[in-house]
């Protein structure tokens, strides 16, 4: 079985999950917690449509629904009487619920041995109960770590994966952001970061490296001989992981108590939905989405944000912006693009020339997926964030049946909501929009290292 996840409103992103998964041979899996995820319910009336007109009063069986008791979501499941419906654990916060319905259900059609998961994931819960000695408790011990990290300086948690474990760090990312990135603190995940020589860093550096078969041993000696903190997690095979979803869990819960925060809440999230809602109102009501005027334009290209006047190019703008990072920030690359392998290999050398410019952490989030993840962090943490948010021009768009707008329509409504919660908060961003997406490697031309 082909097992695909399709977590973007962006319509390139959305065509190609289409092309891939022919409508006759396809299981949806509608998965939302609350029921109401916008994102979701979009995905859920296009694929609907579209697998009604192709396989006609059959459309039913070929839906299941992940969601909590009661939602919107339970409801419309029981109405349409999709195949199958799995009632989440109202009591499991989003974040944390891998091992609940939301991970399981996926894993068990993926033909992953469940019992071997969880039995793994039971087995560091033990190690992890209350009578177990603080110094032997592997959940409070890595929550310890993290925690006084971040009060002596080292908020950037800098994850290092073996190639079998890198995907781990998307699901640790959203965890931990989302969790501690609140009150004016928070761990900013670093994930994906190519591995560097020990210079290139600065002392606001943890490194986790996440080990499987070695392949990072040296790098890791070398960061530790330049003094830098790395401590290392041995996974000796996939279903390992399912002890490890249970450690980080507690890791994540204990590093905010440290911090003095809930560590099961997200309050500034709802703002950035707010002034998306009303984005794509005054859209609907108008036909256009008020950008407001470019501090500079040519080639293709739009620049936004509170940038001094007289900026003569993308270089120029980009300059100017980058000069105003200091040590213990961290430039977030939030790309409101299609992810697919040109944008991740673009992007990537893009975070590799500003670090070596500036010396500053990176991270990439694709939009709009990040701001469930990492978006929380961005306006609720520290205010050492600098915020590059790149959009484009579709190549090609796709209607959401009933909605009134498209997934492009959606998608600069989340982008612009979210610049504008961003700079609400006082927080340092820039905003280039390209006339499509293959522009996207301008930027890194425009980087002068």
């Amino acid at each position: 079985m082909h097992f695909s996840i399709l977590d973007s409103t962006d319509p390139g992103q959305v065509i190609a999950a289409t092309r891939r998964s022919p409508a006759k041979k396809t299981l949806y899996i509608v998965s939302s917690k609350s029921g109401g995820t916008a994102e979701v319910n979009a995905f859920l009336d296009y694929f609907w449509a579209r697998t009604h007109r192709i396989v006609g009063k059959e459309v039913n069986q070929h839906f299941i629904a992940i969601t909590d008791p009661n939602t919107s979501l339970y409801k419309l499941a029981l109405e349409r009487g999709f195949r199958k419906i799995f009632k989440a654990d109202p009591n499991v916060g989003g974040r944390y619920s891998a091992l609940t319905a939301f991970g399981i259900v996926p894993a068990g059609l993926m033909g992953i041995d469940l019992d071997k998961l969880l039995g793994l994931a039971r087995y560091i819960a033990d190690q992890c109960a209350a009578n177990v000695p603080e110094e032997r408790n592997p959940g409070l011990v890595l929550g310890a770590i993290l925690g006084e990290a971040v009060r002596h300086g080292r908020d950037k948690l800098t994850i290092i994966a073996d190639q079998q474990l890198v995907s781990i760090g998307s699901w640790l990312e959203q965890l931990v952001a989302e969790s501690s990135g609140k009150q004016n603190v928070g761990i900013v995940p670093v994930d994906g970061e190519p591995v560097a020589a020990p210079q290139v860093y600065g002392n606001d550096r943890l490194f986790i490296y996440l080990r499987f078969d070695g392949k990072h041993d040296q790098q890791c000696v070398r960061l530790r001989k330049a003094g830098h903190p790395v401590l290392t997690i041995n996974v000796p095979d996939s279903y390992a992981l399912g002890a490890e979803f249970y450690r980080w869990e507690m890791a994540t819960a204990v590093a905010c108590i440290i911090l003095g925060v809930n560590a099961f809440d997200q309050p500034d999230v709802q703002d950035a939905k707010t002034r998306t809602k009303d984005k794509i109102a005054d859209y609907l009501a108008s036909g256009v989405f008020d950008e407001g005027k470019p501090v500079w334009e040519g080639q293709g290209v739009r620049v936004y944000g509170d940038l001094p006047s007289g900026i003569t190019g993308l270089n120029d703008a980009l300059e100017v912006f980058l000069a105003l990072g200091k040590a213990g920030d961290y430039v977030a690359l939030n790309a409101f693009l299609p992810r697919n392998a040109h944008n991740e290999t673009s992007l990537r050398k893009l975070r590799i020339a500003i670090r070596a410019k500036t010396r500053l952490a990176t991270t990439v989030g694709f939009g709009p997926r990040f701001l469930h993840s990492t978006g929380q962090l961005h306006k609720g943490g520290a205010n050492n964030g600098m915020f590059l948010q790149i959009t484009a021009d579709p190549i090609n768009d796709i209607k959401i049946p009933g909605q009134g707008l498209s997934f492009s329509a959606m998608e600069r409504g989340q982008s612009l909501g979210d610049m504008e919660a961003l700079r609400a908060r006082g927080r340092r961003v820039m905003r280039v929009h390209l006339d499509q997406p293959s522009l996207v490697h301008l930027l890194l031309q425009a980087i002068k290292i």
